[in-house]
């Protein structure tokens, strides 16, 4: 059932950060035959744990057929090496009477008014703070080459924008940015402005501007549905989060 502290599974504090984005959140009353759990990954004895529910994590747990609740899921949840429920009225760690679990009368006892049972992780070991830190080290490098992956995309695409694929497309459809004159394609450019009247000349400056607002609003366009399509792909966002799902574990 779940995993103890690996480098390979989220942490608590990752867990956390993962709930702060809203993902997978608890149904409004817990079901039936569960268990409403709420822990801190850090608890100072004798401080109220309801005073911040915020930095606790979540989760509805199924109980035994007993009514116990294996404290084996709490740990593989969220990747803990020990767990330990918290008395509510003496502020201080609850010792359970049978190691490893918490029966339906200590549940009771220890629920709060909402029927929620608050638990703490204790101080880990110096080998799982080791394999967090590791962790912390590896995802914070992933991000990094996923960050540079895309900031060097996006560049690829601005860069052909300019110089490639709409600036083609422009001098196609706007022959003025391409250097050759619209006008007359087989007379000289030069005799050809020295016998055009002034006016001519006007419109003429009057339509390359509005050419070149088209040309901005053409590039500027698709650029945007460039963005648009890296976003809905996943690839601003949700592409590094599944490459760390299935690197790291969920």
């Amino acid at each position: 059932m779940g995993n103890g502290p690996s480098i390979f599974v989220r942490t608590p504090q990752e867990h956390l950060e993962h709930m702060w984005r809203g993902c997978s959140p608890l149904p409004y009353s817990c079901p039936p035959g569960h268990v409403r759990v709420y822990l801190l990954p850090e608890w100072t004895r004798g401080k109220n744990p309801m005073n911040e529910p915020w930095a606790a994590l979540k989760n509805d747990f199924a109980l035994e057929p007993t009514g116990e609740l294996n404290l084996k899921k709490v740990k593989g949840k969220w990747a803990l090496e020990r767990c330990s429920a918290i008395d509510l009225e003496r502020m201080q760690p609850f010792e359970e009477k049978y190691k490893g679990r918490l029966s339906l009368l200590a549940l009771k006892v220890l629920a709060d008014s909402k029927g929620i049972v608050w638990m703490y992780e204790p101080t880990p070991s110096e080998d799982t703070v080791s394999i967090r830190a590791d962790r912390l080290r590896i995802v914070r490098q992933y991000d990094a080459a996923v960050e540079r992956i895309l900031e060097a995309t996006l560049g690829r695409i601005s860069k052909l924008l300019d110089n490639g694929v709409v600036g083609e497309s422009v001098s196609h459809y706007y022959p003025e940015y391409s250097g050759a004159d619209p006008g007359l394609p087989n007379v000289p450019q030069k005799a050809h402005s020295e016998a055009a009247p002034d006016k001519e000349n006007v419109g003429e400056i009057e339509g390359n501007k509005t050419s070149a607002a088209l040309y901005q609003q053409q590039r500027q366009f698709v650029f945007l549905v460039a963005l648009l399509f890296l976003f809905f792909s996943g690839a601003l966002g949700r592409y590094s989060q599944f490459g760390r799902d299935l690197a790291f574990g969920l």
